[in-house]
């Protein structure tokens, strides 16, 4: 069945008319928008701010695990883990909590948290069931910033923390790391922070911080040196034991201090520079900077005796041996040191001797006592080591004689070519001694031995002689120790012992002979006592046995006159 044809006449053209009114319906997906733009905008102010992090490798962090923590509150969570354009670094990106963005400045730090063995000991144990997490330590800075180089490791003091950081440079400096301890009079008072080697100075570069209140000991004129724990030396001046702190004695450390005598000065400031010593002799070695060096020839053995080996007077060290032996600017050393001796260059240090020495004061001086006699003789600083130093001897007396003036005046030249002036040496007591004991064997060889020998035998034939004659002596004396005629001689002694013990028996108190000799002698003393008038009569009067003696009066007194 087929439909009715519409024809043109019969087709209308429709009426086209806009609407002016506005639709309600358009209300939903405008409310929509709306809804998801609000979404979208409290999903990103509920996110925080992204960080990115820089490290060299990726080991123990894990996207959307690993989490970044400050004092052991969650404040982030790594999102993504990526290889940079080079493939030299790893690039971490990470999402922070919106209520830490004021602690994100140009200050902050990031470390990795995992379990490390090191000088400290042992630390990370808490992540070993947990994981590697990222420490966040907070800034005082202003300047906000989003992008950051992860550290290795946990820093050694806060870049906020209140104290000191200063600048050490040392050309050897083996044993001393990042984290060792930094020593007051054995004290801990700070750490080494950061480490460095300068390839253009060939130099190492530690950086320490020092905390506060013990910033305040840090000033200009204070040292730094190796502490090593335990360190002995053992020179011409004897053996120098050192112990430090148990914390040094394993690890090392810096210590400083002011040296004895010196003021403190003034205050210095963040990042000033100071040089570290290898130890605390050396430091006291580099306070005379001031000197005058002298060269001088020995022609004696020289071993034993080292650089840096004391140079004294009386007993006062006034320099430093600088160089032994001293062949520098110097042609021929094995020539010079057969025929002038071997050279040793010695140092004149000014600080040693007095304040406010200049080195031309010093010069002058020391020109003047050379002219005086003053040399250099080698002397033993201990017996054990065989350890030599130079002792400036001052001798009015004529040193050298005149063999040794021409010597004197090659060394003087040679010196001058060097540059250096001459200061004129001796040979030392034990040089002196053996000196002695060759002229005294050489005396002994040049003794007459020969003729000595020859009379020693006729001495001997002599003696050989005369014994043979004591011999025969002997035997006669022995022949008349045994004649009879010798026998019977102490049987005579004996009688005539006996008779005079009988003859003094007779003249014992007691005896007849005693009583008799005993009588007379009294006798005698009453005779002696009356003639004793006569004889006191006639020492006054002469004539008083022609004449009779007139009888003198009695003296009297007389009277004082008035």
């Amino acid at each position: 069945m087929r439909g009715k044809r519409v024809t043109d006449s019969e087709v209308t053209t429709a009426k086209v008319r806009s609407i002016k009114q506005w639709s309600p319906i358009w209300v939903v997906p405008l409310a929509a928008i709306l809804v998801g733009c609000w979404m979208l905008y409290n999903h990103y102010q509920q996110q925080g701010a992204l960080l990115t992090l820089v490290a060299a490798d990726a080991e123990g962090i894990i996207a959307n695990k690993t989490q970044i923590k400050s004092r052991s509150v969650d404040v982030g969570q790594v999102v993504s883990v990526e290889l940079s354009g080079d493939l030299k670094q790893v690039i971490i990106k990470a999402r922070m909590k919106p209520a830490i963005s004021a602690m994100l400045n140009q200050d902050s730090q990031f470390w990795v948290v995992k379990p490390q063995i090191g000088r400290a000991g042992v630390t990370g144990l808490d992540t070993l069931l947990s994981g590697a997490y990222i420490e966040l330590q907070p800034g005082e800075s202003e300047v906000e910033q989003r992008h950051y180089q992860l550290l290795p490791s946990q820093p050694a003091a806060p870049a906020d923390a209140p104290g000191i950081r200063v600048m050490l440079s040392a050309s050897d400096t083996s044993g001393l790391a990042v984290g060792d301890p930094v020593l007051y009079r054995g004290y801990e008072v700070g750490t080494v922070e950061h480490s460095e080697f300068n390839l253009g100075q060939k130099r190492t570069e530690y950086q320490i911080f020092i905390r506060e209140p013990y910033d305040s000991l840090v000033s200009e004129n204070v040292r730094f040196w190796l502490s090593s724990g335990f360190s002995f030396d053992l020179n011409a001046e004897g053996l120098q034991v050192d112990i430090a702190s148990a914390t040094t004695l394993l690890s090392g450390g810096v210590s400083f201090d002011l040296m004895q005598g010196w003021p403190s000065g003034k205050a210095v400031d963040n990042g000033s520079e100071f040089q570290l010593f290898p130890n605390r002799q050396r430091v006291q070695e580099g306070m005379y900077n001031d000197y005058v060096e002298y060269l001088l020839f020995f022609d004696e053995s020289v071993r034993g005796l080292k650089s840096g080996a004391p140079v004294e007077y009386r007993g006062i060290r006034v320099g430093t041996v600088a160089s032994v032996p001293f062949f520098f600017s110097i042609e021929k050393p094995f020539e010079v040191s057969l025929q002038q001796g071997i050279p040793v260059l010695i140092r004149v240090e000014t600080g040693r001797l007095y304040e406010n020495l200049s080195k031309k004061q010093l010069k002058e001086e020391l020109n003047k006592a050379v002219a005086k006699g003053m040399h250099a003789t080698l002397k033993p600083g201990n017996l054990l080591t065989g350890a030599l130093f130079i002792e400036l001897a001052l001798n009015n007396d004529p040193v050298f004689v005149e063999s040794q003036v021409s010597l004197l005046a090659e060394q003087r030249l040679l010196s001058d070519s060097a540059g250096y002036p001459m200061l004129p040496s001796a040979r030392s007591g034990f040089s002196n001694i053996e000196q002695k004991v060759l002229m005294a064997l050489d005396k002994i060889n040049n003794l007459p031995i020969e003729q000595l020998l020859l009379q020693g035998d006729k001495t001997l034939q002599s003696t050989d002689a005369l014994m043979q004659s004591a011999s025969i002596l002997v035997k006669q004396v022995d022949a008349l120790l045994t004649s009879p005629q010798l026998q019977q001689l102490p049987q005579d002694l004996q009688q005539s012992m006996q008779q005079l013990q009988a003859m003094l028996a007779g003249i014992s108190p007691g005896s007849p002979a005693y009583d008799r000799l005993d009588s007379n002698l009294q006798t005698l003393d009453q005779v002696l006592r009356d003639v004793q008038p006569v004889l006191q009569l006639l020492n006054q009067q002469s004539n008083a046995l022609f004449f009779n003696a007139e009888t003198a009066a009695d003296p009297e007194p007389k009277r004082a006159k008035p």
